[in-house]
């Protein structure tokens, strides 16, 4: 009796959660794809300091840069030289190229 009892405040706080985005369902998409945007930013910001990282220590290292970041974000090579593009943007590497 305790697990049903247990289980009923649970379900009970569900059904609130659920009725809120509802109601606003309408706007709620708008709404949570800018807030996935912003997120996804964010993530992005935070996948490439983790390809920096992983990219220097791997150089360090003596091994592939681009297979660490590859094994560091789970990304495919593509998207990984992508990241290591992305770091060098925003200076968390070296240039590629020294400018003349």
């Amino acid at each position: 009796m305790p697990a049903a009892s247990s289980t009923s405040p649970a379900g009970s706080s569900t059904p609130p959660d659920a009725a809120e985005p509802s109601p606003s369902s309408p706007s709620a998409p708008p709404a949570e794809r800018a807030r996935s945007a912003v997120l996804a930013r964010t993530r992005a910001g935070e996948r490439r300091k983790i390809a920096a990282d992983a990219y220097r220590q791997a150089q360090r290292e003596g091994r592939d840069p681009v297979l660490a970041v590859m094994h560091a974000t789970g990304r495919n090579r593509r998207r990984s030289l992508r990241l290591i593009a992305g770091a060098r943007d925003e200076g968390l590497l070296t240039p590629r190229h020294n400018k003349r």
